[in-house]
């Protein structure tokens, strides 16, 4: 049977005139014949080889197609205060479009959810709660939530629009990327990742490279936080209640646990990180073959794949990747100053002006090892303050006691 956008080109080719009804007619039916005996053929093609048409004819009705499918589009994913300007990316969650928010007249990012999701009433309330969670967030290197809401069946966010590039795009187009730039961009993220940490305590659980924008001017934003939690991902044909995009998934949410944390999105962070220095994710296969890798398979060193990593940043990436969690950065401080040392061992700056940079770094550990050891120090001379203090309070309120008994004891004797 004829498809709808062969309809469509038909309506399209009489009422400009190219074709009456009658050879439209002829042409669809061709079509119908055609796919009962297994031959798939276009509207285009018959009309052509019919000569009912020309090639510039049959152009200018492919441009009118396009050009009517993509405002009705736009009607049907309207939503009222912005102008809905062209499609700009699509995923699991929902539909990007880069729109115009009138009252603020400013360019943005609009995020429609996907109408499979419209049953789940748990994931909807968790859409619109997180969204106004995020919303309240501010950091430089957060792609900044501006508005959240339903009109009809449409739930909505808008964002920030970022011009620039993802870093998937980049990964797609030149393979492994600068390690010195892939370090600076992981800083970045990373910082994005402690604010929200700090401030909403929200785990991502979708980073990967994808989601992460890079402006003009190498600022890395990060985005779709937080409403992936609730995404779903087909295993073996079947839905489960896994988070997170195979690729980058940490192994506990490959597992389907719940009580994750941020040390998942360490986790992700560095299998995105991964990607960036060798072109290539952690593991390969099908979706459900990689999460199973994530939760078992020994980790492919970086370094085998690509000998320029330094060791410094592939003990970093293995360490972001320990299937343990407890294994893993245990704090966001401690993974900064790890990757300001690969920073120096990547730079390629520091090769040209310093002969022996390997000095530098064995500096940059032992300083902090120091300072790692000063604050242990310093933890445990607090916890024994903390100690002495509960012994002279303790001390002082015997005392007190034993002085109001023996003040009681002489005034009843005087009495008597």
């Amino acid at each position: 049977m004829a498809s709808p956008h062969d309809i469509s080109l038909g309506k399209i080719a009489v009422k400009n005139g190219f074709m009456t009804q009658e050879q439209v007619d002829e042409c669809l039916a061709v079509i119908d014949r055609e796919e009962n005996n297994d031959n798939i053929i276009s509207f285009e093609e018959v009309a052509l080889d019919r000569g009912y048409f020309d090639e510039k004819q049959s152009q200018a009705v492919a441009v009118a197609y396009k050009r009517i499918k993509k405002d009705s589009e736009k009607r049907s994913m309207s939503i009222e205060g912005y102008e809905i300007q062209t499609k700009i990316g699509e995923g699991g969650l929902g539909v990007v479009y880069k729109a115009r928010q009138v009252s603020m007249n400013r360019i943005v990012a609009l995020k429609i959810l996907h109408r499979k999701w419209l049953h789940d009433e748990e994931f909807k309330k968790r859409f619109l709660l997180e969204a106004r969670l995020v919303g309240k967030l501010s950091h430089q290197n957060l792609i900044k939530v501006f508005d959240v809401g339903k009109e009809d069946w449409k739930y909505y966010f808008t964002m920030e629009f970022v011009e620039g590039e993802s870093v998937e795009d980049i990964l797609d187009r030149s393979g492994p990327m600068d390690l010195h730039h892939t370090i600076n961009i992981t800083i970045q993220v990373a910082r994005a990742l402690k604010h929200i940490k700090d401030h909403m305590n929200i785990v991502h659980c979708d980073i990967k490279p994808g989601n992460i924008l890079l402006t003009h001017d190498t600022v890395a934003k990060l985005g779709d936080f937080g409403f992936v939690r609730t995404n779903l991902i087909a295993i073996d044909g079947e839905e489960g209640t896994v988070l997170g995009t195979p690729d980058y998934i940490s192994p506990e949410q490959a597992a389907g646990k719940e009580d994750v944390d941020y040390r998942s999105d360490i986790y992700s962070l560095g299998a995105t990180l991964y990607h960036m220095a060798t072109g290539k994710p952690p593991f390969e296969g099908t979706a459900s073959g990689i999460m199973r890798a994530h939760i078992r398979q020994e980790l492919p060193l970086p370094r085998s794949i690509n000998q320029k990593i330094s060791i410094e940043l592939s003990n970093v990436i293995e360490r972001m990747m320990a299937k343990d969690p407890k294994e893993r950065y245990q704090d966001y401080a401690d993974l900064f100053e790890d990757l300001e040392i690969a920073r120096i061992a990547e730079d390629p700056e520091a090769e040209e002006i310093v002969r022996d940079k390997q000095t530098i770094i064995d500096a940059f550990k032992k300083e902090k090892l120091r300072s790692r050891q000063g604050l242990e120090e310093l933890t445990e001379l607090r916890e024994k303050l903390a100690d002495y203090r509960l012994f002279l309070i303790i001390a002082v309120i015997i005392l007190l006691i034993s002085l109001s008994i023996n003040i009681a004891f002489l005034l009843l004797k005087m009495r008597s």
